[in-house]
């Protein structure tokens, strides 16, 4: 199940529809930061054109964005809830690609992150 993928997970930064969402084990909070979401968009640019380097960068720096994002003391209880009702409400289309994008977190995350 997708949401019990993202809580085991640290946070990141994904695009549903218009907006940006941290989504992961210790946070569920949209994102309205310009700097972040733009490195959201380079982020997938870089990854689309395999810029192995740029795409490093990009991820470490989206990553950086979502714990500096933290509110603590973290509620895994009201995350999660915040989270099934996030996902709840999106589109096919949506959860499509947020499936799609939680799947390149994973690969780069142990890419990157080993």
């Amino acid at each position: 199940m997708l949401i019990e993928q993202l809580l085991k997970q640290p946070g990141f930064l994904y695009e549903l529809g218009n907006k940006y969402y941290y989504l992961g084990k210790w946070i569920c909070k949209e994102c309205t930061e310009v700097e972040a979401t733009d490195c959201v968009t380079m982020y997938h640019m870089c990854r689309s054109g395999h810029e192995e380097p740029d795409t490093n960068m990009y991820f470490q720096k989206i990553r950086a964005h979502a714990d500096f994002a933290l509110e603590v003391p973290y509620n895994p209880a009201k995350i999660k809830e915040y989270m099934s009702e996030l996902i709840d409400g999106l589109s096919d289309l949506s959860i499509k690609s947020l499936e799609k994008q939680a799947e390149y977190f994973e690969e780069d995350l142990k890419k990157y992150c080993g």
